[in-house]
C-alpha cells in the first residue's frame, strides 16, 4: 500500500503546502505576494519530491497567476523571457560538443602524459582531478563527470593489472575509490572555479543582477572563484589520500598506456578542429573586453563598445551559433553540431528549471517578499557576520536535500537581498551560495553525486562517510575564502 501512496503523496503535498503559504497570517505581505510565495513554495517542493519532471513544474506559475488574478497569463509569460535561458542553452551544448567529438577524452590525455605523472599514482591521481577541474571551469560537473569517469576507469584497470591489485572479497579498491570520488571531488573543486562551471552559477548573476544591481563579469567571479578552486583541490586530493590510500604507488607502464590511448585518438579531425575554434572564442569574447579595458582605460569607446556589444550573456548563444555554422562535412552541409543535438542532448529540465526559478525570483521581489523575508532575517538579529555561515549551512542542508539549482534559486532570492540590509557584499553571498549547491553527500544528491556513485567502486557508507568531512571542508573554506576577498570583489 505504502509503494501505492507514495506518488500521490508527493503529487498532493505540493498543493497542500501550497494551501499552507497561503492561509497563513503573513502581517504586511500583499495579497499578490502571499499566493507568489506559496507557489514559489509549491513548485520548490515538487521539485524535491519529482512527482513530475522539473520543467513542467517550472510552469505552475502560468497556472497559478491567473486564476488567483496576481497577474495575466500575458505577464505571466512574460516573466520567463529570461536571457539565462540562451545561456545554460549555449553553455550546456558546447560542453557535449567536447564530449562528441572527443576533444575532452584528448586535453586530459595530454595532461596524464606530462613527464612524471603517468608513472606514480600520487601524480596521477592529482593531475586527474586536475584536469577534472579545468575542464569543470568550462562545462557543467555532471557533464565533466560523465566524460572522466570512463577514463579513470580505464587507468584503473590497467593500474590493477600491472600492479596486481586484489582487494579482498565484498571490498572496493581503494584506488579505485579514489578515482571514483576524484572525479566528483575534481568537477566540483572547478565547478566553483568560473562563470560557466555549473547551471547554477548563472543564477548567483541573473538574481544579483535583477536583486541588487549587481553585475557579476567573468573576471569578476574568478577573483574569487579561483582561489577558491585551488584550495579545494588540494584540500580535497589530500582527504581522498587520508581514507583511500592507493595500494601501490609506481605504475609500470603508466607514460606507455597513455601513450597508447593518444595514439588510438589519431590526429585532430576537422569537428575537433571546429570545437576548439568555438571554445577559443568562447575564451576570448569572455575575456576580451575586461583585458581591452585594462589596456585602454575602462572609458575608452573601444573598451565601452565591447562591454556591451560582448556581455556575458551574449557568449553562449553566439557560440552555439558557431558550431551549427562550423562544417564538418562540405558535402553534406553538416554543422559540427545538428538540430538532433540540441533536441535530445540540451539539458531541458534544468533549462526551465533555473529560468522559471529566477521568473519565480522577479515576481518575489515585484511583490515585496523579498523585502518581508528581510524584515524576518533582520528580526533574528543576523549581523553582517554571522550571514554567511548561515546561508553556507542553509546551502549545504539544501542542497543535499533537492537539487542544487532549485537551492540555489531559492537562497539567492533569500540571501541577497538580506546581505544588502546587513551590508555584506551581495555579490559575494550570491556566489557563495552557488558555490555550495553541490551535493557531495549522498549518491541522490544530484547529477553529479549520481554518476560517481554509479561507477561501481564505491561502497554507500564510504561516500558518505568521506561526504561529510568534504561537505565540511567545502563550507568552511568556501566562507573563508569569501570573508577575505569579499572587500575587494
Amino acid at each position: 500500500m505504502s509503494s501505492n501512496l507514495g506518488p500521490l503523496l508527493k503529487i498532493l503535498g505540493g498543493p497542500a503546502v501550497f494551501v499552507a503559504v497561503y492561509l497563513a497570517p503573513m502581517e504586511g505581505l500583499s495579497y499578490e505576494g502571499q499566493v507568489t510565495l506559496a507557489t514559489f513554495v509549491w513548485a520548490v517542493f515538487w521539485w524535491m519530491a519529482r512527482p513530475i519532471p522539473w520543467g513542467i513544474t517550472a510552469l505552475l506559475p502560468l497556472f497559478v497567476f491567473p486564476v488567483f488574478q496576481v497577474m495575466s497569463i500575458r505577464d505571466a509569460t512574460g516573466l520567463y523571457g529570461q536571457r539565462l535561458f540562451f545561456w545554460l542553452l549555449g553553455i550546456s551544448m558546447l560542453g557535449y560538443a567536447l564530449e562528441k567529438h572527443g576533444v575532452a577524452k584528448r586535453i586530459a590525455l595530454v595532461f596524464l602524459r606530462l613527464k612524471g605523472v603517468a608513472n606514480s599514482t600520487a601524480a596521477l591521481t592529482f593531475m586527474y582531478m586536475f584536469v577534472a577541474a579545468i575542464l569543470s571551469w568550462f562545462i557543467a560537473d555532471a557533464g565533466v563527470i560523465a566524460m572522466m569517469m570512463p577514463i579513470g576507469m580505464s587507468l584503473f584497470a590497467y593500474i590493477s593489472s600491472v600492479g596486481d591489485i586484489n582487494p579482498p572479497p565484498g571490498q572496493k579498491s581503494r584506488l579505485a575509490s579514489f578515482l571514483a570520488l576524484g572525479t566528483l571531488y575534481g568537477a566540483v573543486a572547478g565547478g566553483v572555479g568560473t562563470l560557466a562551471g555549473g547551471p547554477h552559477n548563472v543564477i548567483a548573476v541573473a538574481l544579483s543582477d535583477s536583486l541588487a544591481g549587481e553585475y557579476i563579469s567573468w573576471f569578476r567571479w574568478m577573483k574569487v572563484g579561483v582561489p577558491l578552486s585551488a584550495t579545494l583541490l588540494v584540500t580535497f586530493w589530500l582527504l581522498l589520500r587520508f581514507f583511500f590510500p592507493p595500494e601501490i604507488s609506481k605504475i609500470p607502464g603508466g607514460s606507455e598506456f597513455i601513450q597508447d590511448e593518444l595514439r588510438k585518438l589519431g590526429k585532430l579531425s576537422r569537428a575537433e578542429i571546429n570545437v576548439l575554434v568555438a571554445f577559443g572564442a568562447m575564451v576570448l569574447m569572455f575575456t576580451g573586453p575586461s583585458i581591452v579595458a585594462l589596456v585602454l582605460g575602462a572609458e575608452h569607446p573601444l573598451s565601452l563598445y565591447l562591454r556591451g556589444a560582448l556581455a556575458t550573456w551574449v557568449v553562449p548563444p553566439t557560440v552555439l551559433i558557431l558550431l551549427f555554422l562550423l562544417p564538418v562535412n562540405l558535402k553534406k552541409a553538416e554543422g559540427t553540431l545538428v538540430w538532433n543535438d540540441v533536441a535530445q542532448k540540451a539539458p531541458w529540465n534544468i533549462i526551465f528549471l533555473c529560468t522559471s526559478g529566477v521568473a519565480m525570483a522577479d515576481a518575489l521581489m515585484d511583490f515585496g517578499v523579498l523585502e518581508y523575508a528581510q524584515g524576518i532575517l533582520g528580526g533574528l538579529g543576523i549581523g553582517a557576520t554571522g550571514l554567511p555561515f548561515v546561508a553556507a549551512g542553509s546551502v549545504v542542508v539544501g542542497t543535499n536535500l533537492f537539487s542544487g539549482t532549485a537551492a540555489a534559486t531559492l537562497f539567492c532570492s533569500i540571501f541577497i537581498p538580506a546581505a544588502m540590509e546587513l551590508g555584506f557584499n551581495p555579490v559575494s553571498i550570491a556566489i557563495l551560495v552557488t558555490n555550495l549547491a553541490v551535493g557531495i553527500l549522498f549518491p541522490w544528491s544530484g547529477a553529479s553525486a549520481g554518476t560517481a556513485f554509479a561507477s561501481g567502486y564505491l561502497d554507500m557508507k564510504e561516500m558518505i562517510k568521506v561526504g561529510v568531512v568534504g561537505t565540511a571542508f567545502l563550507m568552511v573554506i568556501s566562507v573563508t575564502i569569501h570573508f577575505i576577498f569579499a572587500p575587494i570583489l
